[in-house]
């Protein structure tokens, strides 16, 4: 599980630690900010604290507030069973007790009960997103008819875009297109883009830049894809949905040589940096876990051990059959790039370390079923950032939130 930033209780060197934003009736300190940027300031361009890196940061955690008080609301529950073994996962990750977990804790000024809060918050999170996409997105049978005899399904299936977003949200729409087009019109390069997303976008990746990473196409908003065909780039756009005003830079596109029909079953060992391990700290021990493999330790056993990858660690980090375009685009290269029953070097994506075993290679099942299931994830995929900004956007409507100046 990924850690979120914690409060640490320690004082500034001039400034004493105060109140940054009210949430409800929940406070944000500023302590809890800084912790944040602690955590995120390797993903920043620049990696320094400037008043647009801090009011990311602020709105990140107001988001992740108002989502996590939604889910109590509609009386879903973290249980203390859950909490515990998230704990007792992050203790076992790094070779420690549950006291000296909290040892550890104690020595970094990280206060137990607000990091079991902050532990607590992540899963309410992870589940009401899961919940909201399963509820407001429905697929209908024409929808997946219309995208199997589309030219997307066939022709984007394997082809992969690396983007920049930024994204106005306005009611006045007038506003956001003279907004958008004035920041459009100081952009000439993907610096001046990155200074632009920090400093205005309304986007979940703003802070880094608007950096999406590298996305299938068949899988982004088909407003996107309609403009990369007719548009040279790298500067897309500006583009309006019910979402806002958008934005995109591309970074670079391929079209990976990879037969459609391969399947790969895979297993992996997924490790995150968080507030009591850093980076280097997080590299070590998956390099770590791979010497012990190396020496014939058991790679399912050491998944549940110390696996992060919540939907696959208690089958031992099992995937099962990994179908092309399902995966982000580091890990199936890894996967590809893996002899049959061999186990990859430690590797890195958008989520934390990796360590893959290639368990077997078949032609994929290419049934009628699984087209069909396989297009309704896609299809999914692209409906889902509305479905959740939208979704934001309403929180945010309803609540009381004070930024303090």
């Amino acid at each position: 599980m990924a850690l979120v930033p914690l409060h640490t209780l320690h004082a500034a060197p001039v400034k004493i630690d105060g109140i940054s934003a009210i949430v409800d009736s929940t406070p944000i300190l500023e302590s809890d900010i800084q912790s944040r940027f602690q955590i995120v300031k390797d993903r920043i361009p620049g990696g320094i604290m400037t008043d647009n890196v801090h009011r990311q940061i602020q709105n990140q955690m107001i988001d992740e507030l108002l989502q996590a008080n939604y889910a109590r609301k509609v009386g879903m529950r973290a249980s203390s069973t859950e909490v515990d073994n998230a704990i007792l996962g992050v203790a076992k990750n790094m070779k420690l007790d549950l006291q000296g977990l909290k040892d550890v804790l104690a020595s970094k000024n990280i206060d137990y009960g607000r990091y079991r809060q902050q532990i607590e918050q992540e899963i309410l999170i992870n589940n009401i997103k899961r919940d909201i996409i399963r509820k407001r997105i429905v697929i209908s049978e024409q929808e997946v008819d219309d995208y199997l005899t589309s030219d997307t399904s066939i022709t984007k299936e394997k082809d992969e875009i690396h983007l920049r977003h930024l994204i106005i949200r306005a009611s006045n729409t007038e506003q956001a297109q003279a907004r958008i087009q004035q920041i459009a019109d100081t952009i000439q390069t993907e610096d001046d883009f990155i200074e632009q997303a920090i400093a205005h976008s309304d986007g979940s990746f703003a802070i880094e830049g608007g950096d999406l990473g590298w996305r299938p196409i068949n899988q982004l908003p088909p407003l996107f894809v309609r403009a990369f065909e007719g548009q040279d780039g790298p500067l897309i756009g500006p583009l309006q949905s019910n979402a806002g005003m958008h934005l995109l830079w591309v970074i670079e596109k391929r079209s990976p040589n990879v037969t459609l029909q391969q399947q790969t079953k895979t297993r992996h060992i997924l490790v995150r940096a968080n507030e009591i391990r850093n980076l280097e700290q997080t590299k070590e021990l998956a390099d770590d876990l791979y010497n012990q493999l190396q020496n014939g330790a058991d790679f399912a056993q050491l998944a549940k051990e110390y696996s992060e990858d919540q939907g696959s660690t208690i089958q031992g980090g099992d995937l099962g059959w990994v179908t092309p375009g399902t995966m982000v685009a580091e890990f199936e290269n890894q996967m590809d790039q893996t002899n049959l029953g061999d186990i990859s070097k430690p590797f890195k994506t958008q989520f934390g370390w990796h360590i893959l075993q290639v368990e077997g290679r078949r032609e994929a099942d290419i049934s009628d079923k699984v087209k069909r299931a396989n297009a309704e994830r896609a299809l999914t995929a692209q409906k889902q950032d509305l479905v959740l900004g939208n979704w934001l956007d309403e929180l945010r409507a309803d609540a009381f939130i004070d930024i303090k100046k």
